[in-house]
């Protein structure tokens, strides 16, 4: 058997037809005719009327083998794949808080124990500061007095810390590393006085203080010295 295309010669349908058999069927007229006239048929329709005439209903052999023909078992279906659930996103639960209620009597508590609380800090503060304030103010009229020769002003004197044991000073020139370390010295007097610290102890009379000359030259910073010759040794840096 070997299907081929061709054309009814009476409705001029597009047909199949087995080219080893003689006859040929139409199934959409019942048209009976020559398998080699239908295949000419659709090569060369131009030599053809095409009548369309109604033809007697045909159920022969060529029917029959037609149906067996186009009639087939449909192909089996491949199981379809099983889906997965899909998974919903992950969505945290947030959990509301409780609004909480404050009576008002308690509220007026909670700000009357902060103000409290702030006027206790401000009243130990603020003699503290005034006292440190006026501590700075004394050591520096008094170095401005020993420092009379360096030609300096209160401007050029600047006294920091609680314990009052930093100190800026700018003068005009640079002075020596030995000067340096006088200057020091007497800084370190007027603060214990001033303090009322224990002259004899160098521990706490100069331990405790830094002092940092600047100049347009360049500057020397002594830093917290432990004995008299660390003054001018280890504990003095040249600052560019």
């Amino acid at each position: 058997m070997a299907i081929k295309d061709a054309r009814c010669i009476n409705c001029g349908s597009l047909i199949q037809v087995d080219n080893k058999e003689d006859k040929s069927f139409c199934m959409f007229c019942n048209c009976v005719f020559e398998t080699s006239e239908g295949m000419r048929a659709l090569e060369n329709p131009e030599d053809f009327e095409f009548p369309n005439e109604e033809q007697a209903e045909y159920d022969g052999p060529l029917a029959q083998q037609y149906r067996a023909r186009t009639i087939a078992p449909a192909p089996a279906q491949a199981p379809l794949p099983q889906q997965r659930n899909k998974e919903k996103p992950f969505e945290a639960k947030v959990k509301e808080l409780p609004v909480l209620k404050i009576p008002s009597r308690m509220k007026l508590i909670v700000i009357g124990v902060i103000v409290l609380v702030i006027g206790i800090l401000a009243a130990i503060s603020l003699p503290t500061i005034a006292a440190r304030n006026g501590r700075h103010e004394t050591i520096s009229a008094r170095f401005l007095q020993e420092l009379a020769n360096e030609n300096i002003d209160e401007e050029s004197i600047s006294v920091h810390n609680l314990k009052s044991d930093y100190i800026v000073l700018i003068l005009d020139e640079k002075p020596t590393e030995e000067e340096a370390a006088g200057i020091f010295n007497k800084y370190c007097a007027i603060r214990a006085d001033v303090m009322n610290l224990d002259q004899a102890s160098f521990e706490k009379t100069h331990t405790a203080v830094t002092m940092r000359i600047a100049t347009t030259e360049g500057g020397i910073e002594i830093t917290e010295p432990e004995n008299e010759s660390a003054i001018t040794g280890e504990a003095l840096r040249i600052l560019p």
